[in-house]
């Protein structure tokens, strides 16, 4: 007797996601393949992915669930997506055919789109690449070189194993929009991971002249503690707009702590991203570097545009702004107390800690107390709409740190996006 296969879509954008999530991966059971929760909990709506349950039946049985399809964008042509499809099968189910689930999933996409079949656990080939960037061999990475970007996660997060990304999404089919390695005298001194993206929320009039149906979101940029200050993640940012556009893709996301100094520094003032975007609370997980609250600003690098361009060949400034020198310029916290949010002046500094992470460490109370106190200020001041205000610096004063606010307008808008 026949059987047939059945999709049913598990809605990711609900309030539910997050405990259904949670039964499901009780029920595939925590394996090295699986992507990790974090990113499936946030990041999977947020790119334009999705969740199948996948059962198989008989006319004269029950259904019985059989696995999981994660789909991650992949490529958009004329309108019609392609996703790369993850299937993770529930252990003792009945085993199905890549034709059965790639089926059954697209009958329930859209007209035109299609699938590409993934079995993570599979053995995959990997191509490694070697790219001179000022004295550092960038590239894809090989297969142990995969192996050793997920021991780097661990090694700097202290994740758990539900918090690392699966190796063989650096293989040559694992469909991803960025894997880079950066190597200092053969080894791994840092790495990108990065996925394709939809876009999922409605574009900016300013962002018209750039490619929108397909972006990248950048997930994950690391260096190893011993290697930081040789601007190795400029370099492998560098190389990752520079194969951006050869595909191209205009556009670039990602996530930054709005309170990390170091990373505000390489995004806003020696990459040219900005962020007008902000989202208290993203992830529910805690880690060596998230002990409180683990909010996020959205940063958008439009790498096409002059201001990006400059940014990427040298020009402009690569220090923080001393903000006593600028008239224009309001304060609008003192530490983590006393926030102001009646600022209207051309340019707005909000206070961060000198050390973030340190202060996590040796204070979570008063760590707890700057976040709020920030989270309140971004909430309030940020947007793209004019009067609002984009982050497109830092700053210091004396041993104070600050992330710079520009408040919007035409003219504003031209100088970050104006293309090349």
């Amino acid at each position: 007797m026949s059987r047939f296969v059945s999709a049913k879509r598990v809605d990711s954008s609900s309030a539910a996601w997050p405990h259904r999530l949670r039964e499901l991966r009780n029920q595939l059971q925590e394996r090295p393949s699986l992507l990790p929760h974090h990113f499936l909990e946030a990041v999977l709506p947020k790119i334009g992915g999705a969740c199948f349950a996948l059962s198989c039946g008989q006319a004269d049985r029950a259904e019985t669930l059989s696995g999981y399809a994660f789909l991650l964008p992949r490529d958009i042509s004329g309108g019609a997506a392609a996703y790369t499809l993850r299937y993770e099968q529930i252990a003792g189910s009945v085993p199905l055919g890549a034709g059965e689930i790639s089926g059954a999933v697209e009958r329930l996409l859209p007209s035109n789109s299609k699938t590409c079949f993934y079995l993570p656990a599979a053995r995959h080939p990997f191509k490694p690449t070697h790219i001179d960037l000022d004295g550092i061999d960038c590239g894809r990475p090989d297969e142990e070189e995969a192996a050793e970007i997920r021991s780097m996660q661990q090694s700097i997060w202290h994740s758990p194993p539900d918090g690392l990304y699966p190796s063989d999404l650096h293989s040559a089919e694992g469909g991803i929009g960025c894997s880079l390695v950066a190597r200092v005298d053969g080894a791994v001194a840092g790495f990108l991971l990065g996925f394709f993206r939809f876009p999922t929320c409605p574009a900016m009039p300013a962002l018209h002249p750039y490619r929108r149906e397909l972006q990248l979101e950048s997930q994950l940029l690391a260096v190893a503690p011993g290697m930081r200050r040789r601007r190795i993640g400029r370099a492998l940012k560098r190389l990752q707009a520079r194969q951006a556009l050869a595909m191209g893709i205009d556009l670039i996301n990602w996530t930054t702590d709005p309170l990390l100094f170091a990373n505000g520094l390489l995004n806003f003032t020696r990459l040219g991203a900005v962020a007008c975007e902000f989202q208290p609370n993203l992830y529910s997980f805690r880690n060596e570097l998230n002990r409180v609250t683990a909010s996020r600003l959205n940063l958008l690098w439009a790498v096409r545009t002059k201001r990006v361009q400059r940014a990427l060949l040298g020009g402009g400034h690569f220090g923080p702004v001393e903000i006593e020198s600028d008239p224009d310029l309001t304060v609008v916290n003192q530490g983590n107390g006393a926030p102001l949010f009646s600022a209207a002046s051309a340019r707005i500094a909000i206070e961060i800690p000198p050390d973030w992470v340190a202060l996590q460490r040796r204070d979570q109370p008063a760590a707890q107390r700057w976040r709020d106190v920030t989270n309140q200020l971004l909430d309030h001041y940020l947007g793209p709409e004019p009067g609002r205000y984009f982050i497109t610096a830092t700053g210091v004063s004396g041993a104070r740190r600050y992330i710079i606010g520009e408040r919007v307008n035409a003219s504003l808008l031209d100088d970050l996006f104006a293309p090349a």
